[in-house]
């Protein structure tokens, strides 16, 4: 898949969440008017080509904020503009530290597992390349993960989240 064949429908399906602010006080609503970020979160199972070509599979349900990009860049690039595949794809992996991979089959498997951080920024440089085509881009969000981004990854393994299984297909192992 080269970066023009992404189309519409290949494009994840995602509803915007809530920043709460209502209930809270001045200080607190302002506070998350300024800091919080919005999530995203999936409404259908999601399928995607890597460029190693398998097909991978984030579940219905997952939530994300986009890609990682700090506030004061987001006038250049926007969290859910040029790398939001990437960005969700490398969302579920630094949170799970696993991927389902759809087989020829139909059949869901966990693959990766255990990979750690450096694997999921070099899987979220390869899917950007494929799917955006910017190198220089691409390259220095990479080089913005592997330098800062080792403090999402350690927040993510102290939180273990529980596994999201993906629903409506054949068998999810």
């Amino acid at each position: 898949m080269d970066a023009h064949t992404v189309t519409p429908s290949q494009m994840p399906k995602l509803t915007p969440l809530p920043i709460r602010t209502k209930g809270k006080g001045l200080f607190s609503r302002i506070k998350a008017w300024v800091t919080d970020v919005r999530q995203w979160q999936l409404v259908e199972n999601w399928e995607f080509d890597l460029p190693d070509g398998r097909r991978v599979l984030i579940p219905k349900g997952f939530v994300f904020d986009g890609a990682s990009i700090p506030r004061p860049l987001w006038a250049l690039l926007s969290p859910t503009g040029l790398l939001l595949i990437p960005g969700l794809i490398h969302d579920f992996g630094y949170r799970y530290d696993y991927i389902y991979v759809v087989g020829k089959d139909g059949e869901i498997c966990k693959q990766d597992q255990a990979m750690g951080q450096t694997h999921w920024d070099e899987m979220f440089y390869q899917v950007a390349k494929q799917v955006n085509g910017m190198v220089l881009l691409d390259w220095l969000a990479w080089l913005a993960l592997t330098t800062f981004g080792w403090l999402s990854w350690k927040s993510n393994r102290n939180r273990s989240a529980k596994d999201i299984i993906p629903t409506g297909v054949p068998s999810a192992v």
